[in-house]
């Protein structure tokens, strides 16, 4: 009996080691997961962990100190050891075996982590735990046990170590959760540096606190910082804080979550856009704040939107203060909603058209100091936003309140805004706004207005515009979208005062008012302009051109280009007939400068020059400057000829344009020229041929004599000369007495032909010399194209060098020579030759339209060699000769290559008694060629009418 007790207590034992083994398994899982995912901690207290870590590969560590029926305390690790994703120095759990009776597995009660560690990074867009990952994936499949409890869980002294793509960033956290539900949380991150490309955060140390209690949470986060760069905008020294307060979230349920968030930042130097303020005060309220999940999630609510900004400056735009309130609602997911209504105020100036001068008019004086210290207030301000975005709209006056008195009002009127000014010595402006949107860094807005006032030269001036006003940047600017009607009384130039003048000034691509940089512009193109020149005695009708008038800093200038003004005459005895003129006349820093184009109004055509003349009385120093416009050239029109002698060369017959700049420049010490040719097209006859699409651009460094420096460039698409030459670039010098290239390329018979140097004479009776290099270039077209084309049939690609000379119509060749850079065929037919002597002699006739008769053998063979010769090898030396024929003597070395294959049959006693000579035999395939073949081309011929070439004869013979 008593054996079978002691048996007894040790399957006893026995058990309850088996139990224990259970129990700190299930532990293990529990602390692994419960502080992992919080979504899967139902299915963690019914799982048996140990296993199942191990049947996964995931490496662990555990150490108990206590393993009871219902508690378990241990460490635990999870993951490497020298890098391990979760340490946990003290796991405190409690549960319950009763459970196991009724199949239930061991139900946990409570856990409590003690100094846990956990290693999490997120990257890319990802949050990983390293090796939890696939465990929680794994949890995440199985459904909760229905009806089971929720264990209590106590997080004390906990670490995170979390990795991202802009730095290391820890946190320490405390925690507690019961009945699956956050009932406190405490979580303070260390400071942090982090950083990616050009963005920075440089945070302090931050607190996240939140408590649940009665199903209430109440949470505050306070997030400092010490630098924010992202994006090109920056901050300093700020501080974030948020807080909620309102029912705890149930993402379950259609109401997912409400109450009250409340947001303050606050930040010093921030800097976006181009705009910089001292410091920012920002509060958001949202009282009623709901987050719904039913039809998609969706946070809507009342806001409440307050701003304090100090020291706030847009290029020469500065406010020192600006405040504003804005009060409405706002939605956020399926669909972006938001309406706030409110008022805003702020003191600043505008230093962008400088101080006050003794030339300004009273006018641009108030204006000056108008803008210089003034007070705005919006008491009417909505901000809406919606899926056409961002706008902006005024429910009462805005208001802009000079120190020196005066207004300016911007009104609601219909879909616009009217703006006045009046009082203070301002202008008196009114203008119609239709549309108005805010830009990166500024407004834009579209409308109408009309002005009475000084400005500049112009003495009580009225001014009708419509167009798009622009603010940014601390630069106003009016582009207009008609020509406005200007009008003046008078305009102010000392002794020479223009009077009655009215105009119509037209958009000129680009502002036609600009306000800023301490001044003020206007840019524009007059037409049907009019006006009284005393000083002239004289009138201006009809008169069109560009006006531009600036102040700087009180520097007045003027540019006054007039494209065409009818000038008649008001004297009491007519001096002239009206005229047309065109020229232009400006002011700057008291010099006076001018040109003028001038033609009679029956005069037809273009004017071909404009004259622009400066001088410095005081140094003696000036110059008269050049320019065309591009001149189209026509035979039977306009020609080069008659511009200047020097084109003469070109002949009476160009087609094409260019266009000149250039001058000539005096000091008391002496003069200088140069000048620029642009060249976009020309057709001419050359000496070297017909020219056709010659372009470029020449710079002259004298323009008496005319000369160019080395590395000028020309192109052409085509030049007619002996070998045609397509897609020509040239790199030349224009000396006293010629033009010399040296450089150029041309592509012709699918290679390229290069200039080595090539000399144009520009005086009568001498010759054209230069050197071309052959590189890869194809003759079968240029034989094909020749007379003899019919009889011969040459396939060869060559390169080589050829010295010539042209004299009138006369081209010399000495020294040139060719050679074949890849296989390629020969065929002459015999009607080109006149006989082959049996050693192999060939000499061509002295005409040969009929079919060459046979004469014995070994000259049949050499007339089946030439018709069907393919060749590795070819050279031809090119040399004018006496007689002013160009010689070219080939050496081929080949085999015979007939279009199907031959070979010869004679008997033994033929050969023998040699029966065979004087009969006409197939020459075999494959016979080696070794062939000499001097030839001449009428080369003068050739040139002098090519479509006329006369027909090729063989020249002496040909040894092979």
């Amino acid at each position: 009996m008593t054996d079978q007790a002691a048996q007894t207590r040790q399957g006893v034992r026995g058990v309850s080691r088996v139990l224990a083994a259970a129990v700190l398994a299930v532990v293990l899982g529990l602390v692994i997961l419960v502080l992992a995912l919080y979504l899967a901690r139902r299915q963690l207290a019914r799982e048996a962990v140990t296993d199942w870590l191990r049947a996964r590969g995931i490496a662990s560590e555990t150490s108990f100190e206590e393993i009871g029926p219902g508690r378990l305390v241990g460490r635990v690790r999870i993951g490497p050891a020298v890098a391990p994703d979760l340490v946990v120095e003290r796991a405190e759990v409690t549960y319950s075996l009763s459970g196991l009776i009724a199949g239930k597995g061991v139900q946990v009660t409570s856990v409590r982590l003690t100094r846990p560690v956990l290693r999490a990074s997120w990257r890319a867009g990802r949050f990983s735990l390293g090796a939890l990952d696939p465990l929680i994936a794994e949890m995440r499949k199985r459904p909760p046990t229905p009806g089971a409890p929720s264990p209590a869980v106590a997080l004390e002294q906990g670490r995170l170590l979390l990795a991202t793509d802009y730095g290391p960033l820890q946190a320490s956290l405390d925690a507690a959760i019961r009945d699956g539900r956050l009932v406190s949380l405490d979580a303070t991150t260390a400071p942090a540096r982090l950083t990616r490309g050009h963005n920075l955060a440089d945070l302090g140390a931050a607190r996240l606190k939140a408590r649940v209690e009665g199903g209430r949470l109440e949470a505050q986060l306070n997030l400092p910082f010490h630098a924010l760069d992202a994006d090109g905008a920056t901050a300093r020294d700020g501080l974030l804080t948020a807080g909620f307060q309102g029912v705890y979230p149930d993402l379950a349920r259609p109401l997912a979550a409400q109450g009250a968030l409340r947001a303050a930042l606050s930040a010093r130097a921030v800097l976006a856009g181009g705009t910089r303020t001292e410091a920012v005060q920002l509060t958001a309220l949202a009282p009623d704040l709901a987050w719904r999940r039913d039809g998609g999630d969706r946070v809507a609510g009342g806001l409440k939107l307050a701003a304090d900004l100090h020291g706030l400056a847009v290029s020469d735009l500065h406010l020192a203060s600006a405040a504003g309130d804005l009060a409405g609602s706002f939605s956020l997911g399926r669909e972006t909603r938001l309406d706030l209504v409110g008022a805003a105020e702020g003191r600043g100036a505008w230093t962008g058209l400088g101080l006050s001068t003794k030339e300004d008019s009273a006018e641009i004086a108030a204006v000056k100091r108008g803008v210089r210290a003034f007070r705005v207030s919006l008491q009417g301000l909505a901000l809406g936003a919606g899926p056409q975005g961002l706008a902006v709209r005024l429910t009462a006056p805005a208001r802009l309140l000079p120190d020196g008195g005066g207004e300016v009002r911007l009104t609601p009127a219909g879909a616009g805004w009217r703006l006045t000014s009046s009082g203070g010595g301002l202008p008196v402006v009114t203008a119609d706004v239709r549309r108005a949107s805010f830009i990166h860094s500024g407004l834009v807005a579209e409308g109408s207005a009309k002005a009475v006032l000084s400005i500049g030269p112009l003495e009580k001036a009225n001014f009708d515009a419509a167009g798009t006003l622009r603010i940014a940047n601390g630069v106003t600017s009016l582009t207009a979208s008609r020509c406005a009607d200007v009008s003046a009384a008078k305009v102010e130039l000392g002794q020479n005062d223009v009077e009655a003048l009215q105009t119509r000034v037209c958009p000129a691509g680009g502002a036609l008012l600009t306000l800023g940089a301490g001044g003020w512009a206007f840019h524009g193109r007059a037409e049907g302009a009019r006006a009284a020149v005393p000083f002239l005695q004289a009138r201006l009708a009809q008169g069109a051109g560009r006006v531009s008038l600036a102040d700087r800093g009180g520097a007045l200038g003027a540019d006054l280009q007039i494209a065409s003004a009818e000038v008649h005459d008001t004297a009491d005895k007519p001096r002239f007939h009206p005229v047309l003129i065109a020229g232009r006349v400006g002011l700057a820093h008291d010099l006076w400068s001018g040109g003028l184009d001038v033609k009679r109004p029956s005069k037809s055509g273009p004017v071909l020059a404009h004259a622009v003349l400066r001088h410095e009385g005081r140094s003696g120093a000036g110059g008269v400057e050049i320019t065309t416009p591009r001149l189209a050239f026509a035979p039977g029109g306009l020609q080069p000829a008659e511009l200047s002698p020097l084109a003469e060369p070109l002949g009476t017959a160009v087609q094409g344009e260019a266009a000149f700049t250039g001058g000539f420049r005096w000091t008391k010490d002496g003069a200088t020229s140069s000048g620029e040719l642009d060249v976009p097209g020309l057709d001419f006859k050359s000496p070297a041929g017909q020219v056709t699409g010659l372009s470029g651009h020449v710079r002259f460094t004298s323009l008496a004599p005319l000369i160019a420096p080395p590395g000028q460039v020309l192109k052409a698409r085509r030049i007619d000369a002996v070998l045609p030459l397509t897609d020509l670039s040239t790199t030349f010098a224009l000396e006293e007495k010629a033009l010399v290239v040296t450089g150029g390329q041309a592509a012709t018979g699918g290679g390229l032909v290069k200039v080595e140097r090539l000399a144009i004479p520009l005086v009568a009776d001498q010759p054209i010399q230069g050197v071309l290099d052959l590189q890869g270039v194809q003759l079968h077209d240029l034989v094909e194209a020749s007379p003899f084309g019919d009889r011969v049939d040459l396939d060869a690609r060559v390169s080589g060098h050829v010295p010539f000379e042209v004299q009138g119509d006369k081209v010399r060749v000495s020294g040139g020579d060719l050679h074949a850079i890849a296989p390629g065929r020969l065929s002459i037919s015999r009607t080109a030759l006149a006989s082959v002597s049996a050693q192999g002699s060939v000499q061509a006739p002295a005409a040969a339209a009929q079919a060459v008769e046979f004469t014995d053998t070994f000259t049949d063979f050499a007339y089946q060699a030439l018709e069907n010769l393919a060749f590795d090898k070819l050279d031809a030396g090119l040399n004018t000769r006496a007689n002013g024929r160009l010689g070219v003597l080939f050496h081929i070395v080949g085999y015979h290559d007939p279009p199907k294959p031959q070979e010869i049959r004679i008997s033994l006693w033929d050969l023998v008694r040699k029966k065979f000579m004087g009969r006409k035999l197939p020459l075999p395939s494959g016979t080696g060629v070794d062939l000499t073949l001097d030839t001449t081309l009428n080369l003068d011929d050739l040139l002098k009418d090519y479509a006329d070439f006369e027909r090729l004869r063989s020249s002496p013979p040909v040894q092979r």
